[in-house]
């Protein structure tokens, strides 16, 4: 099972990024670069980056968070954005990384501004219970928000209730 599940969100990756070069294809002129030697040259950046991300999954996994933690941290100073919002949950949890709700949040911030729902939807947590950021209501449903008009269904679920909560605290 294990197996196959690195297998599927190995295929969701590659026809992600692969999907976002041909969008892009028309990028490169034929002056510049000829398209095959783009094409390989991001198929294996993205395979090489996949296959690193998916250490990190093992090594979280077998709950080795020092490892996940510096197998990711180079990905996520490059701008990978899931793993800076893995990076976050490290510091928050405080596995592999001492527990840090500051680091934790600006970690996620960077996941959050590269369209990582998951960290608006902690940004969002952070901001309603106080986590490393002064308590904001508002700026939980703003980032809440964001995540919940693409789709995140954790955030779909925190609008309502942020709302019920706010406005009638015994609902």
């Amino acid at each position: 099972m294990k197996e196959f599940c690195r297998t599927v969100v190995f295929g969701f990756f590659l026809f992600l990024f692969t999907s976002v070069v041909e969008a892009n294809e028309n990028l490169f002129s034929e002056q510049d670069l000829k398209r095959s030697n783009v094409e390989v040259h991001w198929q294996d950046s993205l395979h090489k980056i996949l296959l690193k991300y998916l250490k990190g999954l093992d090594a979280y996994s077998a709950k080795d968070y020092r490892s996940a933690y510096n197998i990711w941290l180079p990905m996520a100073k490059d701008g990978f954005s899931y793993a800076q919002a893995d990076i976050a949950g490290l510091y928050f949890n405080g596995w592999g990384a001492e527990q840090d709700y500051e680091t934790a949040f600006t970690w996620y911030q960077k996941a959050a501004n590269n369209k990582n729902t998951y960290a608006q939807y902690m940004i969002g947590n952070m901001y309603w219970n106080g986590y490393g950021v002064p308590i904001h209501t508002d700026l939980a449903q703003v980032w809440w928000k964001l995540a919940a008009d693409k789709g995140y269904r954790d955030a779909q679920f925190a609008l309502p209730y942020q709302y019920c909560y706010l406005n009638h605290p015994k609902c």
